[in-house]
């Protein structure tokens, strides 16, 4: 596909570490089995989660103590095969969200760390240490490990999630919520629409047979929209437009959920449109018609990706394609929550992903995946619209690979093969966690069909 660019119309037509900086280079650990009798990271992935058992999850219960740094505060208040579970009384369920608790800790300063030791709880005081020629640097001084547990989906029970990285995903036909770095599962209430997006602790989806009209999943009773008018500012003046139908929910910006659907601004004046709308006021708050492409064709919002910090998505516009009967890439369309945003890749003539972004890597940066010889992992600059290639695979490590859905903190992917999820620390991909087997997911919100 050629770059074309389309805008707005005029009108409707390894040591745990107390800072992000990469861990020192360490010995292997060699852990007699007889200390930790099921580490499954990853050496024995197989054992606790046979093939051809059905779907099982892979959910952290604590973090492994694999090997203790001497001369480090730990050294006299952990030992290998301890589990924590807490630091400071905040749950610690997976060795990503034990870094993230530590991060921009101090030498010096002291934390309580609880978990359970041969099976009976325990807690130590530990002062942290520091690192060798690493002024300012401040570490725990264990290796450690996910202690993984295999659940089946249906035994999962609900639980409250507030991580602004969880997000929903259908597992088998039933849709829960996942932290990918804690490693937390949780079902969710409802069938699972067609087209659906988070918002808060809420998902919703257009009503059945109600073009003005949401449904928050789980719930069932339609939530009517008022459609307008909303006034669309234009270079030649304002311009009052009303929603005259909802096609499907994309995604979501802030406080608001992303619509595509049809807008008007007069009999027989229609066009498709993105709406931002508030389902909790049940309010149409802006509407931003689109405009045709360079061939005269309509354009259409598709799919949407949410920011981290969630001030921003980038929602994919695509074009009917007259020859192939179908949707093609056209452009995106980065908008924030007052429905100001851009269309068209940052910079000048710079080249964009015709095969779609797979989400954002931080909150300035997105991924997209391309093969060239070998698939590769491309960063693309929002601020500067460079791409930077982040990763290339193997033709080994490339055979079962389906796609890769960054996590949102700048560190982790999940890679999605075969048959088997995986969570990977891209500067550090020998850290790999396994998030499911034998499971057929698909993601909702601004992720391609896993």
């Amino acid at each position: 596909m050629r770059l074309r660019v389309a805008a707005p119309a005029v009108a409707l037509a390894l040591v745990v570490s107390a800072c992000s900086q990469p861990s020192p280079e360490l010995p292997p650990v060699d852990i007699p089995a007889e200390v930790v009798p099921d580490l499954v990271n990853p050496s024995d992935v197989d054992r606790m989660f046979p093939l051809g058992r059905g779907c099982l999850l892979a959910v952290g219960s604590g973090v492994r103590v694999l090997d203790v740094v001497d001369g480090t505060g730990a050294s006299d208040a952990l030992r290998p095969g301890d589990i924590m579970t807490s630091v400071d009384g905040t749950p610690v369920s997976s060795r990503e969200i034990l870094l993230q608790v530590l991060e921009d800790r101090r030498v010096g300063e002291r934390v309580v760390v609880e978990g359970t030791r041969v099976g009976a709880p325990f807690s130590a005081s530990i002062a942290l240490s520091p690192v060798p020629g690493q002024t300012g640097r401040a570490i725990l001084g264990v290796i450690t490990e996910t202690k993984l547990e295999a659940v089946r989906p249906t035994s999962l029970s609900e639980a409250v999630i507030d991580d602004q990285l969880a997000r929903p995903v259908i597992v088998d036909g039933w849709i829960y919520r996942y932290v990918p770095l804690g490693a937390v599962w949780t079902p969710y209430p409802g069938t699972p629409a067609e087209h659906m997006a988070e918002l808060g602790s809420d998902i919703y989806a257009v009503a059945a047979e109600e073009p003005l009209s949401l449904v928050r999943v789980g719930d069932g009773e339609p939530i009517a929209i008022d459609p307008g008018p909303v006034v669309y500012e234009t270079p030649v003046g304002p311009l009052e437009v009303v929603a005259s139908g909802f096609d499907e929910v994309v995604g979501s910006v802030g406080g608001l959920l992303l619509i595509a659907g049809e807008a008007e601004a007069g009999p027989g004046d229609t066009a498709a449109a993105v709406h931002g709308v508030d389902p909790v006021k049940a309010t149409v708050e802006w509407i931003r018609p689109l405009a045709l492409s360079d061939e005269g064709n309509q354009l259409a919002a598709v799919d949407a990706y949410r920011s981290p910090s969630g001030d921003r998505a980038l929602v994919a516009l695509a074009e009917y394609d007259e020859e192939g009967g179908g949707l093609e890439l056209f452009n995106y369309y980065l908008v924030d929550e007052e429905g100001e945003g851009t269309v068209g890749p940052p910079g000048i003539d710079q080249f964009f992903p015709t095969e779609g972004v797979t989400g954002w890597y931080d909150d300035n940066s997105l991924i997209y995946l391309v093969d060239v010889e070998v698939p590769q992992i491309v960063l693309w600059s929002l601020g500067t619209g460079e791409h930077t290639l982040l990763r290339a695979y193997s033709a080994e490590e490339a055979f079962s690979l389906r796609t890769v859905l960054p996590v949102g903190d700048g560190e982790h992917i999940v890679e999605v093969r075969d048959g088997e999820v995986f969570l990977v620390d891209v500067d550090r991909p020998e850290l790999t966690r396994l998030v499911s087997r034998g499971c057929r997911h698909e993601p909702i919100e601004g992720m391609s069909l896993g």
